[in-house]
């Protein structure tokens, strides 16, 4: 299997550093970027399979629009997305982009249950060792 490629877009360095070690054992290649200039252009460059966004970067939603850009890009139409927030889910969809994500989660999300939904999206079964 080909190792799949994560991008995760996120402007806290613990947070970035703790969900890259959650993957250290997992087939997949992790890049992690602190805004979402930097995340545009590397996927401009570069196809991710999943793509973690933190829905509150440098301002209140600037995740929101991060993706909305990103859905633009060719081949990134239909890339699974995970958004990250510290907000509830109803504070989230004021943002305007629910048909836009794959799944949304609470901050802080367990190692388990994040390894679990990229495995559930990249369609592929999860290596038990």
């Amino acid at each position: 299997m080909a190792t799949k490629q994560i991008l995760y877009v996120e402007d806290d360095n613990a947070n970035q550093m703790l969900v890259k070690l959650f993957f250290k054992k997992e087939p997949f290649e992790m890049t992690g970027v602190d805004n979402p200039d930097d995340a545009l252009e590397l996927m401009k460059s570069q196809p991710f399979d999943v793509v973690i966004v933190d829905l509150n970067l440098r301002k209140e939603g600037d995740g929101a629009e991060l993706i909305r850009e990103m859905r633009k890009l060719s081949g990134y139409e239909n890339v699974p997305v995970f958004v990250f927030s510290g907000h509830d889910i109803h504070s989230f969809k004021e943002y305007g982009i629910e048909g836009m994500i794959s799944k949304y989660f609470s901050k802080p999300v367990g190692k388990k249950t994040l390894i679990q939904a990229v495995w559930e999206v990249l369609g592929t079964e999860q290596n038990q060792t």
